[in-house]
């Protein structure tokens, strides 16, 4: 139960998050602007969770 809950609202994030890629960036540019989101929020997730570990 927790599972799809969680799964739900990790979709319902991504798709809100894609809406507004395409509308700030456009159609065009939105799959150069995702991957750089895409790559900050790993790195960020990164180092909360070293900072998190030690």
């Amino acid at each position: 139960m927790l599972d799809a809950l969680l799964g739900f609202v990790f979709e319902l994030v991504l798709n809100l998050v894609g809406t507004a890629i395409v509308k700030l960036f456009g159609v065009d540019n939105a799959a150069e602007a995702a991957g750089v989101i895409i790559g900050l929020g790993m790195l960020a997730i990164g180092f909360a969770v070293a900072l998190w570990g030690h």
